[in-house]
Order: C-alpha cells, then structure tokens, then sequence
C-alpha cells in the first residue's frame, strides 16, 4: 500500500523489530495506525539540478539527461545519481552511478576526448 501526503508520527516497534507506523495524512489530518513488518520511505521526487538547467540538457521535471556512461549533453559535464535521469532514486544506485560517471570522466581523459 502506498500512502501520499502522508506524514510519519510515530514509529512503533517491539524492542526487535519494526510493528507499526502512525502516520498523518497532510490534507485531511486523518491518523491512522498501519501495523507492518518493514517500510520503505520516499522523501523526495525533486532533482537538485538548477544550477546547472542552463548548462546541460535537462527534462521536464529537471533531472540531468545522461547517456549510458553518465555523460551529459556538454562534453567533459557528467552527471550521476539522483539528479540524473537514472531510474529507481535510491542511494546504492547513486553510488554506483557515480563510480560509473568518474570511470567514464577517465576514460575520456585518456581517449584525450577532455
């Protein structure tokens, strides 16, 4: 089940594990108790990307358009993670897009491309 506009009260557990959560819903002030064995939480969809919206190539919600090997639009300007156009925002996949982005910056050093 997912839940939108909602805010996190309280977090219950049983001294193991995780039992229940109270949340709040933003538009109605509605709580509620959701018993469960584990959550997953979303904090954001907004990519952090204004700085650069008039540098490289970037889509309608803002994310940084990349190719395979996290090169931008401009050449020797790569980008990585969250702010990119890589799918599923979660941290080990930003990690890893960005060892992927300086491998790609180095190779292109020593093809000479930067």
């Amino acid at each position: 089940e997912v839940f939108v506009s909602s805010q996190t009260t309280e977090v219950i557990g049983n001294g193991d594990k995780l039992t229940a959560l109270r949340i709040k819903d933003r538009k109605t002030e509605e709580g509620r108790l959701v018993e469960l064995d584990g959550v997953f939480v979303q904090i954001g969809l907004s990519a952090n990307s204004s700085v650069f919206r008039d540098i490289v190539e970037t889509n309608r919600p803002g994310e940084i358009m990349i190719d395979a090997h996290c090169r931008t639009n401009v050449t020797g300007i790569y980008a990585a993670g969250d702010v990119s156009t890589v799918p599923y925002k979660q941290i080990i996949i930003s990690m890893g897009e960005g060892a992927k982005a300086a491998l790609s910056a180095f190779d292109d050093r020593v093809r000479g491309i930067i």
